[in-house]
């Protein structure tokens, strides 16, 4: 009876400590808000930037010696409607498996180019959200043309978000994080397939009130592909950033981008002001955008802000004028 007693008692502990050193977390954030978006007269309940709001689920098992398993899925889901962000798509945040060792994290899965996470969505002082946001016109150029009625073929494939069915390679040492990635050439959304298979490289330091980052991605072409180099410096509770793309689209021409911004503690929140612009092509024929965006972020608590944002974009014909005042909970 001792025995059945003390291997029950065995069996019990044995399962706590195996049941400690896994971590599961549910995460997320739910973006709300009214306003009027550049390009359109309509106004609406909407979130601050489509596909903003999600539901994540991140998984770690310890292995020990410097070994863990690692998973992860986001959701990206519309509250204001209840539907998914991405028709078709349950996960189209991430959903990824892999392994961390003391040499880098291998993740393998649906998940976001080096260049994007590491460098592009680095500097833009709205944090890439609300009517104000700049880096996909002063960081990702032909994500910015497209859509525009003379916008050139071949210019929304240079800058990727995320790749399915890829590889992607982490590391990180004393501030310096690196991270390379490659998918299959066949990706799905409506993208035309190209004969490579889409790769990125890029690389950040933060230290102190430094930031700098650079990146290169290779998308599915032949000729298409973009650097960009993203900085910001704090200086008296400012925070200046700024940031440069250059490249080329799918029928060979020029892409340049360029990202100007300011963020400045005010009270309890911070005020951002920023200008980018883009430009595809040379001469007569290039397609430009130009944007301006001025907002104040109200922190109610760490988890909860208040937003209130406006913006003004050069080229688009009609309503060139929008804003938003919304809020943003995390959890």
């Amino acid at each position: 009876m001792k025995r059945n007693l003390l291997a029950t008692a065995t069996m019990c502990a044995l399962g706590g400590a195996a049941m400690a050193q896994s971590n599961v977390t549910i995460s997320g954030l739910i973006d709300l808000g009214v306003g009027k978006s550049i390009g359109t007269a309509d106004k609406a309940v909407q979130e601050s930037t489509a596909a903003n709001s999600h539901l994540t689920f991140r998984g770690v098992e310890d292995l020990g010696g410097g070994m863990a398993a690692l998973f992860g899925f986001e959701h990206r889901l519309r509250p204001d409607l209840g539907t998914e962000g991405v028709t078709g798509r349950f996960w189209s945040g991430y959903s990824t498996v892999g392994l961390r060792t003391p040499y880098g994290t291998v993740n393998l899965g649906r998940q976001y180019v080096p260049a994007f996470n590491l460098v592009q969505s680095r500097v833009d002082p709205f944090e890439n959200i609300t009517v104000a946001n700049l880096r996909d016109i002063g960081m990702r150029p032909g994500a910015s043309i497209h859509g525009l009625s003379n916008t050139p073929a071949g210019v929304a494939t240079v800058s990727k978000v995320r790749v399915s069915d890829s590889i992607r390679y982490d590391h990180s040492l004393a501030g310096f994080n690196f991270a390379a990635s490659i998918a299959e050439s066949t990706q799905e959304g409506g993208t035309a397939t190209g004969p490579n298979k889409p790769w990125s490289v890029a690389a950040n330091y933060s230290g102190g009130p430094y930031f700098v980052g650079v990146s290169y991605e290779n998308p599915q072409f032949l000729n298409d592909h973009q650097w960009n180099v993203g900085a910001s410096y704090k200086i008296t509770g400012a925070t200046l950033s700024g940031g440069l793309a250059r490249g080329r689209t799918a029928n060979n021409l020029n892409l340049r981008g360029a990202l100007l911004g300011v963020t400045y503690p005010l009270g309890k929140g911070e005020l951002k002001a920023g200008y980018a612009q883009s430009k595809i092509g040379d001469g007569a024929t290039a397609v430009e955008r130009r944007k301006v965006g001025l907002g104040y972020h109200y922190w109610l608590s760490k988890r909860t802000r208040l937003y209130a944002d406006v913006a003004h974009e050069r080229e688009i014909a009609t309503q060139k004028n929008g804003y938003d005042l919304g809020l943003i909970v995390s959890f």
